[in-house]
Parts: C-alpha cells; sequence; structure tokens
C-alpha cells in the first residue's frame, strides 16, 4: 500500500519485485501522486514484472491535493480507510495470505478476520513523527503513536526491520533484520557521465531524497572549495529549491542538479562518477537507517564517503570512508583521488559484501524465509 511508481524507487518496489521473480504474486495498491515536490510524490516508470499487479487507488483530487495542517499524517490515515475495500477483494478473489503493513495508520487491518501479517518497521516512525511534527515524547499524539505501534508489533505474526538500532528495540518471538540492498549490475552495464563535465575532472557523485534528513549543504560547502571537482546530484525532495538556490547564488558550475530520474538512468550516471556520497544529518532517525543509496553504489565498486551513522558502522567491513564535517569530506575527496589503489580495494570489499549479504536477490530469500513462504520456484 505505497507508492510504487515514483522518482524514489523504494525498499518495497526492489524486495516485492525480487518476490515476484521468485514466483510469487504480488498485490499492490498506491495512492496517486499528492502533488508535491517530494520524491515519493514524482511519477517516473519503473520496470514492471507481470507477476507484480499494480493498482492506483481512487482518491478526490479536491482532497488529496489539497494543503492543510497535518496533511500527511490525515492523508495516510484516510487512505488506508480508502483501502479497505480493495484489501478485502484482493484476499477474497485473489487467495492473498500475506498483508504487507509498514506505517501506523494501517493498524485498521489488524482488526477481525485477516491474512498472516508482516509488519516492517522500515523506518524509525516514532522519530520521523517528533521531527516532522516538531513534538515531544511527552505530546499526546507521539504517546498515542507509541501506543499503537507496540500494539501493532504484538498483533502481527512477523515484524522486520531494516537496522539493528530498530531491531534492539523490537520486541516480537519473530523478528528479523531485512536491510535495504542493491542489485548487483550486469557485466557490461553501460557507464554513462551526464555529459555536463569535463572528462578530466573528477566526477563524484549523489542519488537519493532532498530532504531535512540528508546533509546536503555539505556537498554545496565542499563543491565551493574544491573548484577542480564536479558533482552530480540526482533527486528530488523538499530541499530541492533551497539547495538550487544555494548552487545559483554561489556560481557553482561544477554542480549539476539533474532532478528526479527513472531509476536506470539515475543508476547510469552514478556508474559514471569517480566517488559517491552517503550523508546525513545526525539524528536518532538517520542512526538507524538502511540507506538504499549506500548499497547502490557499492553495487558499482564505487568509494563512498559517508556521514558516521550506528548503522552504517555496524555494517562497515572497512570498505567506507566518513566525512561528517566540510573539512572531512574535502579531505576524503582528496585523498581517494591521491590514493587509488587504497579506494579501489576498499570499493571491492563494499561490492564483495553487497553480493554476499545485500543484493535484493538475498534479501528476499531472507523475506521468504522470515515470513516462512519457500521460494515457488
Amino acid at each position: 500500500m505505497a507508492r510504487w511508481s515514483s522518482a524514489h524507487a523504494s525498499r518495497y518496489y526492489h524486495l516485492l519485485t525480487k518476490v515476484a521473480e521468485l514466483g510469487h504474486d504480488v498485490f499492490v495498491l498506491q495512492p496517486p501522486s499528492r502533488g508535491s515536490i517530494e520524491a515519493n510524490d514524482i511519477d517516473v516508470t519503473l520496470q514492471g514484472h507481470p507477476r507484480v499487479h499494480v493498482t492506483t487507488v481512487s482518491i478526490s483530487p479536491w482532497f488529496w491535493n489539497a494543503r492543510f495542517p497535518l496533511e500527511k499524517l490525515v492523508k495516510k490515515m484516510y487512505y488506508s480507510l480508502r483501502c479497505r475495500p480493495y484489501v478485502k477483494r484482493m484476499v477474497s478473489k485473489d487467495s492473498v495470505d500475506l498483508l504487507y503493513l509498514y506505517n501506523l495508520p494501517q493498524a485498521i487491518y489488524l482488526f477481525g478476520k485477516r491474512p498472516r501479517v508482516v509488519f516492517d518497521l522500515a523506518d524509525d516512525l516514532l522519530g520521523m513523527l517528533k521531527t516532522e511534527l516538531s513534538i515531544t515524547e511527552q505530546h499526546p499524539l507521539y504517546r498515542l503513536a507509541a501506543r499503537c505501534l507496540n500494539w501493532m508489533i504484538k498483533q502481527a505474526d512477523v515484524v522486520i526491520c531494516i537496522s539493528g538500532p530498530l531491531f534492539e528495540r523490537i520486541v516480537h518471538p519473530r523478528k528479523y533484520i531485512i536491510p535495504n540492498g542493491a542489485n548487483l549490475p550486469a557485466d557490461g552495464f553501460p557507464v554513462q557521465p551526464t555529459g555536463k563535465h569535463e572528462p578530466r575532472k573528477l566526477l563524484v557523485g549523489y542519488v537519493g531524497a532532498f530532504e531535512y534528513s540528508m546533509a546536503l549543504d555539505l556537498v554545496v560547502d565542499a563543491a565551493l572549495r574544491l573548484p577542480d571537482v564536479n558533482f552530480v546530484l540526482i533527486g528530488a525532495g523538499r530541499e530541492y529549491p533551497r539547495i538550487a538556490s544555494l548552487v545559483r547564488e554561489r556560481k557553482l558550475r561544477n554542480v549539476e542538479l539533474t532532478g528526479a530520474l527513472p531509476h536506470d538512468e539515475a543508476m547510469r550516471i552514478i556508474s559514471g562518477t569517480d566517488i559517491c556520497l552517503n550523508l546525513f544529518v545526525k539524528s536518532d532517525v538517520s542512526h538507524a537507517v538502511s540507506p538504499l543509496k549506500l548499497f547502490e553504489y557499492l553495487s558499482f565498486k564505487k568509494p563512498v564517503i559517508s556521514t558516521r551513522l550506528r548503522e552504517i558502522e555496524r555494517i562497515n567491513r572497512d570498505f567506507l570512508y566518513f566525512g561528517d564535517t566540510v573539512e572531512e569530506l574535502v579531505d576524503a575527496i582528496r585523498h581517494i583521488a591521491t590514493h587509488k589503489e587504497e579506494a579501489l580495494a576498499k570499493a571491492q570489499r563494499g561490492y564483495e559484501a553487497v553480493a554476499s549479504d545485500f543484493s535484493w536477490g538475498r534479501i528476499a530469500q531472507d523475506f521468504l524465509t522470515a515470513v516462512s513462504f519457500p521460494s515457488a520456484q
């Protein structure tokens, strides 16, 4: 019940497409775009699979595109209610035997007769609520959300999450870490730099959301200090206009903002970069993330500079460089440029980690094992 055909090719898209490839039918309900500048609301074409059946739920545009206080929360609640007849019909007609839930308004599906349920804690939902609404843990809405989350976890048949920090908080007899990951590029994946930069210059890339959680100001500051290095930033979101304004104000000719791109096109550009960035604003929420972009960078054997975060440091096997400040970021870029053999060795270790533990094929198999469904093939 998530946005499927969006610029943010989500965890659900990658994981459930692989589940379909393993012989299972997947039925997806998605809301229409709200018309916002968030990556999740920008429609792009994604590669489909015949076993993935996507239905866009009909919602009145005058309500869905309206702007008002607590808009996202209210709309998620309304959308969950709107999906109920669709879900009931799918369970009956298509013999759906597993319901995949991932946010709090979907608690309504845990009442009454239902298929088995897997609840996916794919983000720090309570931390995000505090940040989005600027409330404390004493706020009635936060306390209600915490009770709802604990109840949903208790009611679910299986609980999965993306990271170690989230796993530690879950109390359930069947809980599993199902991280994010990447598809390993096929041999001969076409390298496609953007073509707008001088090829002799180092090219540093970023792909992902332009949101408050991402430390994109560091990239702008680093670009100002490194005029001999080119940067390409791929994606969209609420922070995009502000970052674009900074790039214009500082006349940074070495920074290219592509906007939202189809996933395959974004990956082609990343395949042509020399260094990739996984930069976050440090917070309780970001310490628990399992960034898709990190594994996608590593799948292309790229040296990666990351923020020091609990989950990132937990999975790191000496395949990352770190940069929490603009000084560290600039130093890391310069170090990689002048220590190419070391950087290639780190990138190779990162690729091997993805191949062994963080490929979507492996993750989909682990997911099916967790929910007790063997591969149908």
